[in-house]
């Protein structure tokens, strides 16, 4: 039961920190520069959060690395794909982190 509460509590607090950028009209909104590594990791089939947007935004930033990950699924990989999202992880990200 412990579970659903963090699960929504999760939700709500994502929502408040999250409601200005995900009404940005533009990429520039959400910043173009950054001095870390950007991956996306996105659902093939996602329609929340269309393939194709996330493609151009990834295009229109500055990052010392940036990747698009796809994944089969929906907005929800990272819970219908675990394994998968998980090894998508543990081969691009981990070796950045582990080597700082």
């Amino acid at each position: 039961m412990q579970d659903l509460y963090d699960s929504r509590d999760g939700q709500n607090l994502s929502g408040e920190r999250l409601v200005l950028q995900t009404s940005s009209v533009t990429s520039k909104d959400l910043g173009l520069e950054f001095r870390v590594p950007m991956f996306f990791f996105q659902g093939t089939e996602d329609f929340t959060s269309p393939t194709a947007l996330a493609k151009q935004y990834l295009s229109a930033i500055k990052a010392p690395l940036k990747e698009f990950v796809p994944i089969d699924g929906g907005h929800f990989v990272v819970f219908m794909h675990s394994d998968q999202s998980l090894e998508e992880l543990v081969a691009r990200v981990r070796p950045l982190a582990v080597s700082h």
